[in-house]
């Protein structure tokens, strides 16, 4: 009979695993982290990289059972982590909701909480829950993620994303729910020819909104606007689109639900 691995030293790059990790009681089992996972911890770790750098040396001294990494953006780390020697668990970047309550079970369950993983899926799960709508349209949202400073670095959500399902759960559609990708940067002209009737600009905590945004667009004249649903949020451990950890997922669809519910009022 095979014995189930458990990992007793873990080290994460992913914010979303150390989250897990802090809410299925396995916060003793981190011994390293990125400086990305510090805001949804609680506590201190010792620092071994940021979102896309490690420190090989830090991961020797620490040595690990595993490394915990996130898709796409870390997928170049992998190969690196890998070829000194270290266990590698590539969270696959989450396509929907489900996906991220199974990235909660496989971490707790490899950190030996799985019964506290599976309580906590269940209470995100309760949390996930479709808004109650009494007839009527459903809100088209328009969510734009700035990722830089830079006009290449704003990107979207399609249908391939669970930005997408976060918004349906909360009442609206995603105004690009009908094309079939992940996150890409959208033409400026494109979004008036969709007419949202709410638009979000999601912002790195360390950016600033660019008040003549709007204008330079030629957004003006576009429903969001003219009605005052354009709503600017800054990446926080309290909500925050962009990240799909146990910390924020149901109070950021908790907010995205008053947002819309107030576009569904007018």
């Amino acid at each position: 009979m095979v014995k189930p691995s458990i990992c007793v030293r873990i080290a994460s790059l992913s914010p979303t695993a150390s989250d897990i990790l802090g809410h299925v009681g396995a916060i003793d089992e981190l011994v390293g982290v990125s400086s990305y996972c510090l805001p949804f911890i609680g506590q201190r770790k010792r620092v071994i990289g940021s979102y896309t750098t490690v420190s090989l040396k830090a991961l020797r001294e620490l040595n690990p059972d595993v490394v915990f990494l996130e898709g796409v953006v870390q997928d170049g780390l992998k190969d690196v982590v890998e070829g000194a020697g270290f266990r590698t668990i590539l969270l696959p970047f989450p396509r929907s909701l489900g996906t991220i309550l199974d990235d909660v079970i496989l971490v707790g369950t490899l950190a030996g909480r799985h019964r506290e993983s599976v309580e906590l899926a269940a209470r995100l799960r309760e949390g996930m829950r479709p808004s109650e709508l009494d007839g009527g349209k459903r809100p088209r949202v328009y969510v734009e993620f700035w990722l830089g400073r830079d006009e290449e670095d704003r990107v979207v959500p399609g249908a391939l994303t669970y930005v997408d399902e976060m918004i349906y759960v909360a009442g609206g559609i995603n105004v690009l729910s009908d094309v079939p990708r992940g996150f890409s940067r959208l033409d400026p002209g494109e979004v008036v020819r969709l007419d949202p009737d709410v638009v979000i600009f999601h912002l790195d905590p360390f950016l600033k909104m660019d008040p003549e945004i709007l204008g330079r667009r030629g957004w003006t004249g576009i429903r969001a606007v003219r009605s005052g649903r354009v709503h600017t949020i800054w990446e926080s451990s309290e909500v925050n689109l962009a990240h799909h950890g146990p910390s924020t997922l149901v109070r950021s669809i908790s907010w995205l639900s008053s947002v819309i519910s107030e576009a569904r009022k007018t």
